[in-house]
């Protein structure tokens, strides 16, 4: 936990979190339906179906990565049927498969958040896509009506690039925003700290 505090995991968590990065959150409104978007860092680990302890950190931080992340209690959105797509961002064009069955911890997750209710079959659809980004490997998952769902693929797959965009630029807010708290919060310190010493306010320097 310490080192996650030292990360500045917890300042990026609606609560304090024992899992680092965070998932980033982003419910947006396309083509007029909504759509939630949940990134995360990096490509999904490998399934090790014999590794019972392994698998219990992977769903542990897929569960607080995505719980903790976002205060969903705002959001009054719940899709009776639903469509989940994981696009699978990688650095290379090596082989892989795409039918990774760590997914289904994200969609696990993604159910408690209460977006969707019964994931069974009649209920929620599973699609993988993947694409190419030299920069690096991240996981983008979409959950939208069956209804949209034809609309939103068509989209996704020639607008994809925005998509991680806007997440992109929201991260970069967060960050602005967790940045523009921390020091006001060590003005704050230095103020006091300063007023208990006689009222000779010391210098706050950046970084």
């Amino acid at each position: 936990m310490l080192q996650i505090n030292k990360l500045g995991g917890n300042d990026a968590a609606i609560k304090r979190t024992s899992v680092y990065p965070m998932a980033k959150v982003k419910p947006m409104v396309l083509n007029g339906y909504p759509v939630f978007q949940f990134s995360y860092e990096g490509a999904l680990p490998v399934y090790k179906e014999d590794d019972r302890d392994y698998l219990a950190l992977i769903r542990h931080y897929y569960y607080r990565a995505t719980l903790d992340a976002y205060d969903f209690s705002k959001i009054d959105i719940k899709f009776d049927q639903s469509v989940i797509i994981t696009a699978h961002y990688f650095n290379n064009m090596q082989i892989r498969d795409l039918d990774n069955r760590n997914r289904k911890l994200i969609q696990d997750a993604i159910r408690q958040t209460g977006l969707i209710g019964d994931d069974s079959w009649s209920k929620v659809w599973n699609v993988d896509v993947g694409f190419l980004d030299p920069k690096e490997n991240h996981v983008q998952v979409y959950v939208v009506s069956q209804d949209n769902f034809s609309n939103f693929m068509s989209y996704l797959q020639d607008g994809h690039r925005n998509l991680v965009t806007v997440v992109e630029e929201f991260r970069k807010e967060t960050i602005i925003d967790e940045y523009k708290a921390k020091e006001i919060k060590k003005k704050k310190l230095v103020e006091m700290d300063s007023e208990e010493k006689g009222g000779v306010s010391a210098a706050v320097f950046w970084g």
